[in-house]
């Protein structure tokens, strides 16, 4: 007789104890990065030179003409929607499945953010949403690479705004070296935003970059970063010490992207066929960077609602994390009171063709994704092959179970 399986969450052996390993790993040269710094006694980029070389670096890489470095990928959005002269009275469409930062840093500039639904394949904009949703208001439209694969409606994309004179703005806070056609994420737009938070494939704890082929955008961008000669500036600026462990990093980021992509091969291969579990496969072209590994739920094929799926996988040693949820949900926009009195939403010089939706049912897609669909697994190096086997473990383990559960 076949011995019965019994899950962690009720009384049975996890399949994993130990925890999974910790990212980011900061080593011996990100140390000496910082000592350099330090012992220069210049910790900030108004009279250093780390932030300035880490700007030429990054440029670089992306092949690209200019880079602008900032405090972090919020400040980085606010800049680059700023760069182009987005403000009051201008809409910018965004995706709702992202990071808050995605549209309130549109309400820092003044401007309506206009949420428009995602596709399935990649979860990216979807070209036919983003096309209902533009106005005679629309001056921008944030293209989010999510999880780290290239949005697959990319050129679809760009061809629109190209032909009504709308700024493309790339968010590849989650995408630092992904590829679409061989090119760069963060090359195909007018202006392009990363992050360089704690948990990113590029982590610096903090920080952020703005890059563009534009020379004028570069220059507005800079000016604005650093109290330049506008009407109104910021101090946006990154500190030295963020730019020296930058250049550490960049030229370690090819080498943990490759981790990151042999990881999300053996869960492509071990995950498929699981009964509810679907892996995202990679859009064909696109080289995705896995800042999340993610599968699609399939509640009616095992039985019971994702939340209870998930907290039985964590029960066996794997984390889940469920962090993002339609931003128009955010209070942000449900209160639309950003600076008082109503602002922006109900400033005198925003004259709507129709008003912004922030209700349940504005994007479907995006609401399935997630509250129902979407799984994301964190597969950051220095995790390997084996920890990725304990993840494939425990979704076989609890997946069998349930099928099981549904026999009886």
């Amino acid at each position: 007789m076949q011995k019965e399986v019994k899950l962690a969450m009720a009384g049975g052996k996890p399949v994993r104890k130990k925890p999974f390993p910790k990212y980011p790993v900061f080593g011996n040269e990100e140390i000496k990065a910082a000592i350099r710094v330090i012992k220069s006694g210049k910790l900030c980029a108004q009279v250093g030179k780390e932030v300035e070389a880490f700007e030429r670096e990054f440029a670089a890489y992306h092949g690209i003409g200019h880079a602008i470095a900032v405090s972090n990928g919020t400040t980085a959005l606010h800049t680059a929607i700023a760069a182009c002269g987005i403000g009051v009275g201008d809409e910018v469409i965004v995706p709702p499945y992202t990071f808050l930062a995605t549209a309130t840093s549109v309400l820092m500039q003044n401007a309506i953010p206009v949420f428009a639904d995602i596709e399935r394949e990649t979860l990216g904009l979807d070209a036919r949403c983003v096309e209902k949703n533009i106005t005679r208001n629309t001056r921008g439209i944030i293209i989010v690479h999510m999880n780290g694969y290239p949005a697959a409606h990319l050129e679809e994309i760009l061809e629109m705004a190209k032909r009504r004179k709308i700024f493309i703005i790339e968010d590849c806070s989650h995408a630092h070296g992904a590829e679409y056609k061989g090119k760069k994420a963060g090359t195909f737009g007018d202006i392009s935003i990363f992050s360089f938070q704690q948990k990113k494939n590029l982590s610096l704890g903090e920080g952020g970059m703005i890059i563009t082929p534009a020379r004028d955008l570069d220059e507005k961008a800079r000016a604005f970063r650093a109290f330049g000669n506008l009407p109104l500036a910021y101090n946006y600026r990154m500190t030295e010490l963020h730019g020296a462990i930058g250049r550490v990093r960049l030229k370690q980021l090819d080498r943990q992207n490759a981790v990151r992509r042999k990881n999300a091969e053996y869960l492509d291969k071990k995950l498929t066929g699981i009964r509810g579990i679907v892996p995202q496969l990679p859009h064909p072209g696109t080289k995705p960077v896995y800042y999340n590994y993610v599968v699609k739920y399939n509640e009616k094929a095992l039985g019971v609602s994702r939340k209870d799926f998930i907290a039985a996988i964590e029960a066996e040693g794997i984390p889940l994390p469920l962090i993002y949820t339609p931003l128009y949900r955010h209070p942000t926009f449900q209160i639309k009171d950003a600076y008082n009195k109503g602002c922006p939403f109900s400033c005198p010089y925003y004259k709507y063709t129709r008003k912004p939706v922030y209700e349940d049912g504005a994007c479907p897609v995006a609401e399935e994704t997630c509250d129902r669909a979407n799984i994301e697994i964190k597969i950051h190096p220095p995790a390997a092959t084996n920890d990725m086997a304990d993840i494939v473990k425990a979704f076989k383990k609890v997946a069998a179970v349930l099928q099981e559960q549904r026999r009886k």
